[in-house]
């Protein structure tokens, strides 16, 4: 077949496709719009739904940081007036209690948002500073139940609680999921510091001891290593 007839079938091929695309558009106009409708609907929700989103972001974190500001505001001396214009607090208590609902109602508030989870971390904070143990608990437990972080943070103040309150156990357990999996905010070294504390606490000198003699031979040059060496020592 020549070139010039080939070029030809194809030509005609191509039309023909072309219009029956057509022919059944116009046949189902009413169908074809409401697709079309729908797409833009759709991507018209997409971008609305992504500046509330944005916008939610903003306001938890702002929100975050206003909780954050209660939460160091300086502790004034007893029977000292507050300085006008300056958030202040006669005691550390007194300061939780606030810090504690502004970081609850952020929580509440923008659950889904990482800003939530380091308010229900900070809340948690707070409510141990009270002396409420068992809402500090329950709040550290939410929290680390992820990765990351924020949920490392979490575990090496629950494994804190768990020491105080005798749960040795307990507390072990968290210490040594954190030398397993270290992270920017509690790294190795960190975890395995705490854990030999919990062993001398617990009278289990020998284990403390190689866990010390650990962290020296891992960073030798290390804060930690600074730690160990004084603990080796009997400091």
């Amino acid at each position: 077949m020549r070139t010039y007839e080939r070029h030809q079938l194809k030509q005609n091929a191509f039309a023909t496709r072309t219009s029956e695309t057509v022919s059944w558009a116009m046949r189902n106009r009413n169908l074809v719009t409401t697709v079309i409708v729908i797409v833009v609907v759709m991507a018209a929700a997409a971008l609305g739904v992504r500046w509330y989103l944005n916008s939610r972001n903003v306001l938890a974190n702002l929100q975050l940081g206003k909780a954050m500001q209660t939460y160091t505001a300086p502790i004034r001396p007893a029977n000292t007036p507050a300085e006008p214009g300056q958030v202040s607090f006669t005691s550390s208590v007194e300061q939780a209690k606030q810090a504690r609902s502004e970081f609850q109602k952020v929580a509440d508030e923008f659950n889904w948002t990482d800003a939530a989870k380091v308010a229900r971390y900070m809340a948690a904070l707070c409510a141990q500073t009270m002396g409420d143990t068992k809402g500090a608990e329950e709040g550290l437990k939410s929290v680390s139940s992820g990765d990351g972080d924020l949920a490392s943070l979490a575990k090496l103040a629950l494994a804190g609680i768990y020491r105080d309150a005798g749960k040795s156990n307990d507390a072990r357990q968290l210490y040594q999921e954190l030398i397993d999996h270290p992270t920017n905010m509690v790294g190795k070294a960190a975890a395995q510091v705490e854990l030999a504390a919990l062993y001398q606490r617990t009278n289990q000198t020998a284990e403390a001891n190689k866990l010390y003699a650990e962290i020296v031979k891992d960073d030798p040059k290390g804060a930690a290593a600074t730690i160990a060496n004084q603990k080796l020592a009997g400091k």
